[in-house]
């Protein structure tokens, strides 16, 4: 009987844990000479074997419970490095897995937890390692990680929230030009067919919905051809910096989407500078790792711009307001927080509010792109349907 390769994690006499393989035919026999080590075992698992298996990429879900059991352990008194290896057997056969070994492989070394996941999991917003460096720093490592945790599970949570508000309406899009395509190319051209026959010849919108059949019918392939490679080379471009930016500010210029926009980037920014406060970070590299969250734009900018003014002796809520980046009830916020040393907290509460005017934003973008949807495809079909009823009543007239 072949060999097979064991994994089991045992602690050792100096109350270290640790991970160590093994080959063996059996798992019983496996056990058995792991426990002839004279370590003592805590588990013992089959290592999967090599071969044309992928492992799984690291999904936003998985970076998400990584920083959340690792808060757990960690809360719970698990040693770091400990903590970091369960993690990684607990992912079995993921890419996630073989980062969170080389980043244990960092540690060892000497590194920094905030260095080691910065260079082994380089998988989260830049904060996000200024938020665990500060956390390491000042001892509020557990509570930083879990914050974190929840941070990106929000911004998560908009993002579906988003996809499903407009899952609908663009189900409704494609389903009406999918049917459009259907009449001009089944449709429209038998109308055509028999109207030719007639005397009476359509004009106006009837002629150009049957001469647009016709060349449909006839050019089908080649127009869907066209069609997909546009939407090919659309998908391509819009992964490059320029188009991304291009698209940002067409998003930002679109009304009801950029109250959305700008909400969510408001609560994103506050909220990681009160976090970034609460871990022991100084106020102006708290809101450097705040503008780093934030994409490029305007609001990034204005509260990047603050530094200076800050540094220059400006009050925190008359830097902010100067800048543009918060509106007059958040200065008055800052303001008395920064009066009264709760200014983490008067962030959290900024965020607060941002976060309920993204939820009401989200629904009044709901309640606007579902009747636009339906109203689009009415359009579309019902368009089609009275060019081709008007032709028949010109046939009819002229019968008469």
């Amino acid at each position: 009987m072949s060999n097979r390769r064991y994994v089991f994690r045992a602690v050792a006499e100096n109350g270290q844990t640790t991970m160590q393989t093994i080959d063996a035919p059996t798992r019983a026999d496996a056990m058995r000479r792991a426990m002839q080590t004279g370590l003592a075992v805590l588990d013992l698992r089959e290592e999967a074997a090599a071969g044309p298996q992928r492992r799984r990429k690291i999904t936003r879900d998985h970076a998400i419970l990584i920083l959340r059991q690792l808060a757990v352990m960690l809360g719970a008194g698990v040693q770091l490095l400990d903590a970091i290896e369960t993690l990684a057997a607990s992912l079995p056969n993921t890419e996630a897995s073989e980062k969170l070994r080389a980043a244990a492989q960092a540690l060892r070394r000497g590194d920094r937890l905030g260095d080691a996941l910065e260079e082994a999991l380089p998988i989260y917003p830049a904060y996000v390692y200024g938020l665990v460096r500060a956390g390491d720093a000042s001892g509020k490592l557990p509570r930083v990680l879990e914050e974190a945790a929840q941070q990106l599970a929000f911004e998560r949570r908009v993002e579906r929230d988003v996809i499903n508000a407009l899952t609908y309406p663009a189900f409704l899009v494609v389903s009406g030009a999918l049917s459009v395509g259907f009449l001009l190319y089944a449709v429209v051209p038998r109308f055509a067919t028999m109207l030719e026959s007639s005397r009476a010849q359509p004009t106006g919108a009837a002629r150009f919905i049957l001469d647009l059949g016709v060349a449909f019918n006839a050019n089908a392939v080649s127009i869907l051809s066209i069609i997909a490679a546009l939407g090919i080379v659309f998908w391509l471009f819009s992964r490059t910096p320029a188009v991304r930016k291009g698209l940002s500010q067409l998003a930002h210029a679109t009304p009801g989407l950029n109250t959305l926009l700008i909400a969510r980037q408001r609560s994103t920014w506050s909220r990681v500078a009160a976090l970034s406060l609460d871990a022991g970070v100084a106020i102006l590299e708290a809101i450097a790792l705040a503008a780093g969250a934030l994409p490029e734009g305007k609001l990034k900018a204005a509260v990047a711009s603050t530094i200076p003014a800050l540094r220059a002796g400006r009050p925190i809520d008359a830097a902010f307001r100067d800048a543009g980046a918060i509106s007059e009830i958040d200065a008055s916020l800052l303001r008395a927080g920064q009066r009264s040393g709760a200014l983490g907290r008067m962030l959290h509460t900024v965020a607060d509010r941002h976060e309920e005017d993204l939820r009401d934003a989200l629904k009044r973008l709901t309640v606007v792109v579902e009747p636009l949807a339906i109203a689009t495809v009415a359009l579309m079909v019902g368009g089609i349907v009275l060019a081709l009823a008007s032709a028949l009543v010109g046939v009819y007239e002229t019968i008469g």
